[in-house]
């Protein structure tokens, strides 16, 4: 017998199926994060994707109307209006068919630098925006529902909250809530000689109230890290004396947190044990899990016999 390592005790028989470990469900949902991530990451930071959900809306944003044939919201800074403006529809390849409808949302991207809005976070609040043209003016909803966007300071009549509206579609649509508790909405019909017109007085939301919003690939990537982040720190519960949900007794975070409040070395550093934790999961079972913690604690000061 070989003496190099350690021979398993189990019993195995000819024919038998190695069995699979069982993964968390959370270790599942990690990684399918980190490919998504991942392949964010290495796209071209400047491509325009959907985000899919309102705290993703930020930096240059292109707001495609619900309007046939396919418009945007745009700023006009010769007159000094907001229009629904055409957008260029991408061409198919030679020898192809034409684009549909679907595939025309996914690659069309803006062709004028008015097209573009720029969505920024107002302080104090995660939920709400405001929507910049390139003149540095903002989007302006008064309460009588007109949209002007003449005004190059924010305030509450520039403030705009985006909010999901539920659809079929794999493509996310967002309807645009203003501080008069209004949405923006377009209203196309041949009495209007057959301009749009964009006003923000509905009060329900409905397909003329539904948004498709374009970002920068970098921007969405970042909302999505800040939104991951956060879910991490509810995930480690009040380890830094912060609210959240307790950690799991035992685990590396409830250790840290025991540590912390009993015992912290230079600079208020936190040092937890490197033994096996094995021990703190019998110790769990027996009740004695404060003790098993003490001990451990212990161990790490140079008295050993110091608690």
């Amino acid at each position: 017998m070989s003496s190099s390592g350690v021979v398993s005790k189990k019993l195995k028989f000819k024919g038998d199926k190695p069995k699979k470990k069982k993964r968390h469900h959370r270790e599942v949902e990690d990684e399918d994060g980190d490919v998504e991530f991942q392949a964010m990451a290495s796209a071209d930071p400047k491509g325009w994707i959907f985000p899919s959900e309102p705290v993703e809306v930020s930096g240059p944003a292109f707001i495609l109307l619900p309007t046939e044939p396919l418009t945007c919201l745009a700023y006009d800074p010769q007159r000094q209006r907001v229009i629904a403006a055409p957008v260029e529809i991408p061409e198919a390849p030679e020898g192809m068919d034409d684009l549909s409808p679907s595939e025309v949302l996914a690659v069309v991207e803006p062709s004028d630098i008015n097209h573009v809005w720029v969505a920024s976070r107002l302080s104090g609040s995660e939920e709400v925006i405001s929507l910049r043209t390139t003149a540095g003016t903002f989007l302006t909803a008064s309460p009588s529902g007109v949209l002007t966007a003449v005004v190059a300071s924010r305030g509450p009549l520039e403030a705009f909250k985006p909010m999901p509206v539920s659809s079929s579609s794999p493509f996310p649509s967002f309807s645009l809530w203003t501080s008069s508790e209004k949405y923006i909405s377009v209203t196309p019909g041949p009495s209007l000689g057959g301009k749009i017109e964009l006003r923000a007085d509905s009060e329900s939301v409905g397909e003329r109230e539904s948004f498709r919003i374009k970002c920068q690939r970098e921007f969405v990537l970042k909302a999505k890290m800040g939104t991951e982040g956060e879910k991490g720190k509810r995930r480690m519960g009040t380890i830094g004396g912060g609210g959240g949900a307790a950690a799991v007794g035992g685990s590396v975070e409830d250790e840290i947190k025991r540590n912390k409040q009993a015992q912290t070395w230079g600079a208020g550093r936190v040092v937890v044990s490197d033994q096996d934790r094995s021990e703190l999961k019998r110790a769990k079972k027996e009740g004695r899990l404060a003790e098993a913690m003490l001990d451990r604690r212990a161990a790490l000061k140079s008295d050993r016999y110091a608690k």
